[in-house]
């Protein structure tokens, strides 16, 4: 399929052009891609390997699938005013954005005081990280 990712403030500038499989094909195919000021907007994202992307100023709204990049996380905590957060939110933001940490490790770690964070990020239009760790809490994981 022919892909063509644009950027949100110039649809006429065209930032990644090809003929790929899918969007995650697409993105793996070109990782660290400047993707500031893409238009992400309803891209299915699960399995996208985005680590070096840089994502400022893209579009992510109603992206889908995201809740396994490390990437979009840091991108989206970023775009947070600073208050958002509490210190000790900030402490465990930091533990799992340096560490990369997997969903059971978040789990062990953090149990309770992680949702908090989720709360704050599906007001701002990104549940997919809330409803993951839901899932995971009600797989008993």
């Amino acid at each position: 399929m022919e892909i063509r990712i644009v950027s949100r403030w110039d649809s006429s500038k065209v930032l990644l052009y090809g003929k790929y499989e899918s969007i995650k094909d697409c993105l793996e195919r070109n990782r660290g891609a400047y993707l500031g000021g893409a238009n992400l907007e309803g891209a299915y994202l699960r399995g996208a390997y985005l680590e070096g992307a840089y994502l400022r100023g893209a579009n992510l709204g109603g992206a889908k699938n995201y809740s396994m990049s490390h990437d979009f996380w840091m991108e989206i905590i970023r775009r947070q005013p600073i208050k958002t957060f509490t210190n000790p939110e900030w402490t465990i933001i930091g533990q799992i954005t340096i560490h990369r940490l997997c969903w059971d490790t978040i789990k062990k770690r953090y149990d309770k005081k992680i949702m908090p964070i989720f709360k704050k990020i599906a007001k701002a239009g990104f549940n997919e990280f809330e409803d993951e760790y839901k899932k995971l809490i009600k797989e008993g994981k």
